[in-house]
C-alpha cells in the first residue's frame, strides 16, 4: 500500500480515483479484529492458542530456549530493548536507501487434498425429515464449510411443521423446495476447529503433468445489493487501470547482477470464483554445477498494491541461496470486488491452497509456459510480505483443510499483517511442528502496529516466532531491481539502514533452508528476550526475539485512529452468485 502511494507520485501514473480508493485502504487495513496495511517492494541479493493476556516477559518465559546460530555469539554492546507493556523504545533510524539482490525459482507439486463427504440423510421423521433435507444440499466439493440455511429454507419448513402430513412427504417437499435455493446462495465459511495431522513426507520430485484444469470451486455467498455491484464495477475500472499503470511503471522483473538465476513470466490459473488467470513469475536457479533440478518450490506473494515484479532481487537472492524455484503471482488488491477473489480474502487464500492440490495442474502448466520442463518439486515454503503474509497464513490453514499440509514446509511472514482478523485461527490450525515465522518491522502504521504479530503469538505462545529488526522499515526485505519503484516505497513506508536490508535477507535465507531441512542449523533463533547483533557486509543489525515493544516513530501514525472508518468498503466474502450458480458474476481485475 505505501509504495502504491510512492509510485503514483514517482511516476504521476494514479487518477484522484485511484488516490481515493488508495486512501480507502489505507483507512480499512485495521479490521475490527485484525488491521494490517500492507506495502510491497523489492529486496537485494546476498551470499490458536491465546496468551490470556499474559504480558511479554512471562510469555517469553513460557517458551523453550532455542540455539543460538552457529558461529555467531551476541556482542555485550548491544543495545538495551525494554519489553515492558507499557514503554516505548526510542531507535534511531538512517533514512538510507539500500539495493540489494537477489535470484529467481520455477515452480511446484502434484498433491491435493481428499474429497469431502456428505451425510446421508435420516430416516424421515416430523423432527428429523428436516435434518434430512440439510444434509442432502450440502455442497459436495467443500465438505469443510458448513451451509448456513437459506430463507427459503426456513419458510418451507416453517409450513411443512403448520400443516400435518406424512413425514415422508414431508421430508419429499422439503428437499423439493430447498434445493434451488441452495443451488443459488452457498455461504463460505472458515473452520478453525479442523484438527491436522502431519502426514510423513519425503522430499520428491514430480514430473510436469497435464490433467483436464481443475475446476473452479464455488464459494460465492450471500445476496448482492446495489451498493455492492455498484462499488464491484467501480474497483474494477480502477484497479484494472491502476494495474495497467503499474505495470507499465514498473516493468518486467529485474535481476540483481551476476546473478545466477534465470527469470521466465507466463500466467497462473487461479481457481476462485469463476477462474482468474493471473501474471507469475518464475524464478530458476541455475543447476550446471550439481547436474540435478531443484528439489524445492517457494511461493512468494507480494503485498497490498503491489506487483511481483517488484520483489524479484528478493525472489532471486531465495531462488539462488536455496536452491528452490519461487513462483511470484501477481494478484489483484481490488477489495471492492463482490466475488472477494483478491489479495486480503479468504476465497483467494483457499484458491491458493487448493493450487498443491493432486489434480490442480495449474502450477504445472505456467511453469511449462514460462519455458521450465524439468520436474516440479513436492515440498513448499510459503513466503508473503505485507498483506501477502496475510495470505500465506490463510493458505496454510486451508492446506490442513484440503488435506496438503503434508507438502507444506514452512512459512515465513515478511512484516506480514491481515485484515479480516481471521490469521490467529488459521495459523492454530496448522501443526506446531510446521515452522512459522514473522521477520518483522518496529510496530508502526504500515504493519498496523504488530497485528500479524499478534495473531502470530495468539496461535503460537509458546515458541520462537521471529525477531523484530531494530530501526527496521517495513519494506526491508522488499527488493526489486526498478529504481524508481524502490524509491517510491522507501519514501511512503521508511527509508531502510543498507545493514537491516543484509540481515533481512541472512534471516530469511536461513529460515527457509532450515525449514526444507527439518532442522534449525543455518538460521537465527533467538531466548525469550534476547538481543543479537548480527555482522552483515553492510554493517551490524540487531535483532530483538518478539514479543517486543520496539515502536517507529512514524509521521503517519497518527492515522491509525481513523483506520476504523475503511472497514465496510472491504469485501471478504462474496455479495454475488457466481455465473455457474445463478447466472450472473462478478469479475475482478487480473492483477493490481
Amino acid at each position: 500500500m505505501l509504495d502504491r502511494f510512492l509510485v503514483w507520485l514517482g511516476a504521476g501514473v494514479v487518477t484522484a480515483g485511484m488516490s481515493a480508493a488508495m486512501l480507502a485502504g489505507a483507512g480499512v487495513a485495521t479490521a475490527d479484529n485484525a488491521p494490517g496495511s500492507d506495502t510491497e517492494g523489492t529486496t537485494s541479493s546476498e551470499s490458536a492458542k491465546p496468551p490470556e493476556n499474559k504480558p511479554d516477559s512471562d510469555i517469553g518465559a513460557a517458551r523453550a530456549a532455542k540455539p543460538r546460530p552457529t558461529g555467531e555469539k551476541p556482542k555485550k554492546d548491544a543495545p538495551t530493548v525494554s519489553r515492558g507493556a507499557d514503554e516505548t523504545d526510542t531507535v534511531q533510524q538512517d533514512d538510507e536507501d539500500t539495493a540489494d539482490q537477489t535470484a529467481p525459482p520455477a515452480q511446484w507439486p502434484d498433491e491435493q487434498p481428499t474429497a469431502a463427504t456428505v451425510k446421508e440423510a435420516e430416516p424421515a421423521g416430523s423432527d428429523t425429515a428436516e435434518k434430512a433435507a440439510d444434509q442432502k444440499v450440502r455442497p459436495v466439493a467443500i465438505a469443510h464449510k458448513p451451509v448456513v440455511k437459506p430463507a427459503a429454507k426456513q419458510e418451507v419448513e416453517e409450513q411443512a411443521a403448520s400443516e400435518p402430513q406424512d413425514s415422508t412427504e414431508s421430508t419429499e417437499s422439503t428437499e423439493t423446495a430447498v434445493e434451488p435455493a441452495v443451488a443459488a446462495v452457498v455461504t463460505i465459511s472458515r473452520n478453525t476447529n479442523t484438527a491436522a495431522t502431519l502426514k510423513t513426507a519425503a522430499s520428491q520430485t514430480a514430473a510436469v503433468a497435464f490433467a483436464a484444469p481443475a475446476t473452479a470451486q464455488i464459494t460465492s455467498t450471500a445476496a448482492a445489493t446495489p451498493l455492492s455491484g455498484l462499488l464491484s464495477a467501480i474497483g474494477t475500472i480502477v484497479f484494472n487501470l491502476y494495474g495497467f499503470a503499474t505495470r507499465l511503471v514498473g516493468g518486467p522483473p529485474i535481476l540483481p547482477p551476476n546473478s545466477t538465476v534465470t527469470v521466465h513470466s507466463s500466467t497462473l490459473r487461479l481457481d476462485c470464483a469463476n477462474g482468474y488467470e493471473v501474471p507469475a513469475d518464475w524464478y530458476i536457479p541455475d543447476t550446471e554445477d550439481t547436474q540435478a533440478p531443484p528439489t524445492r518450490l517457494i511461493y512468494l506473494q507480494h503485498g497490498f498494491l503491489a506487483q511481483g515484479p517488484w520483489y524479484s532481487y528478493t525472489a532471486a537472492t531465495l531462488a539462488e541461496q536455496t536452491n528452490s524455484i519461487v513462483v511470484a503471482p501477481s494478484i489483484t488488491s481490488n477489495f471492492l470486488s463482490c466475488d472477494a477473489c483478491w489479495l486480503g480474502a479468504p476465497p483467494m487464500q483457499q484458491a491458493v491452497a487448493n493450487l498443491f492440490e493432486d489434480d490442480n495442474t495449474a502450477l504445472a502448466e505456467s511453469a511449462l509456459a514460462a519455458g521450465y520442463t524439468g520436474p516440479i518439486p513436492d515440498r513448499v515454503v510459503l513466503v508473503g510480505h505485507s498483506l501477502g503474509g496475510g495470505l500465506v497464513a490463510g493458505t496454510a490453514g486451508y492446506m490442513v483443510d484440503n488435506d496438503t499440509i503434508d507438502r507444506l514446509a514452512g512459512v515465513v511472514m515478511l512484516d506480514g499483517v491481515a485484515l479480516d482478523g481471521s490469521m490467529a485461527s488459521s495459523l492454530d490450525k496448522v501443526p506446531d511442528d510446521i515452522p512459522i515465522y514473522q521477520l518483522a518491522a518496529p510496530k508502526y502504521f504500515w504493519n498496523q502496529f504488530g497485528v500479524g504479530t499478534t495473531a502470530l503469538l495468539a496461535a503460537r505462545p509458546d515458541r520462537f516466532i521471529g525477531v523484530t529488526l531494530v530501526g527496521g522499515s517495513h519494506v526491508d526485505s522488499m527488493r526489486g531491481g526498478n529504481p524508481l519503484i524502490q524509491f517510491s516505497q522507501e519514501l511512503v513506508a521508511g527509508f531502510s539502514n543498507p545493514q537491516n536490508v543484509a540481515a533481512a535477507r541472512t534471516l530469511m535465507v536461513g529460515w527457509v533452508n532450515d525449514m526444507f531441512a527439518g532442522n534449525q542449523k543455518e538460521g537465527i533463533y533467538l531466548d525469550p528476550g534476547e538481543q543479537y547483533v548480527l555482522d552483515t557486509p553492510a554493517g551490524e543489525a540487531t535483532l530483538v526475539d518478539l514479543p517486543n515493544s520496539l515502536t517507529k516513530p512514524f509521521l503517519l501514525n497518527p492515522l491509525q485512529a481513523l483506520v476504523p472508518l475503511g472497514n465496510p468498503f472491504f469485501t471478504f466474502e462474496p455479495t454475488c452468485v457466481s455465473a455457474s450458480m445463478a447466472g450472473t458474476s462478478c469479475k475482478a481485475p487480473i492483477a493490481a
